[in-house]
């Protein structure tokens, strides 16, 4: 009789192992997936943030080369509240001449043409230079949290103020944080 219990013993505790070595696995492989999904939404949100920042200085950069050559153009141009005007609009229409000054410097960045096109597509050249423009005083935007004035006063230049955009420090302004470590549930 003990040998007939021991043998019923013995094929339950098999089927048991088994049975413990199928639910293991099964769930061996709903952790895989579960891990996996859960890495590639850390990796994707991070990403996104990382092209959202990338983007963002993209516009700061176009900003910041518009601002230069605005400064350069009015000061040593005709200083005329109307050839002002006609350099923002000339800065700003020619897009070509920003898109080749912005793919220099992302390519000495180490940033390759795929990815600036990329950007560009995406997220386009700077939409806003000339900010505010208030009874004769002219604020530019010359890249994130930046900003520089020109005064006229009856149609001539009386005043420009760029110490903004000569103090401005793109690392200060565009700081990717590292991401997360992977924490999985």
């Amino acid at each position: 009789m003990n040998k007939k219990k021991f043998k019923i013993l013995a094929i339950v505790d098999a089927v048991i192992i088994v049975a413990l070595f199928i639910v293991m696995f099964t769930l061996k492989g709903q952790y895989n997936e579960q891990a996996q999904t859960s890495v590639k939404e850390q990796v994707g949100a991070y990403q996104e943030t990382a092209n959202g920042l990338l983007q963002e200085q993209w516009k700061s950069v176009d900003q910041y080369g518009m601002a230069w050559k605005l400064i350069f153009t009015t000061l040593t141009g005709n200083k005329t509240e109307a050839s002002f005007n006609a350099a923002v609009k000339a800065i700003e229409g020619d897009k070509e001449a920003r898109f080749k000054q912005l793919s220099y410097t992302f390519t000495a960045a180490g940033i390759p043409p795929k990815v600036q096109n990329d950007i560009n597509e995406k997220g386009g050249l700077a939409d806003k230079f000339l900010l505010k423009d208030e009874k004769g005083v002219k604020e530019v935007a010359c890249g994130k949290n930046c900003v520089i004035t020109f005064t006229f006063a009856k149609g001539k230049l009386k005043s420009s103020d760029y110490k903004a955009l000569v103090e401005y420090n793109m690392a200060e302004n565009f700081k990717l944080e590292a991401p997360a470590t992977f924490h999985f549930e």
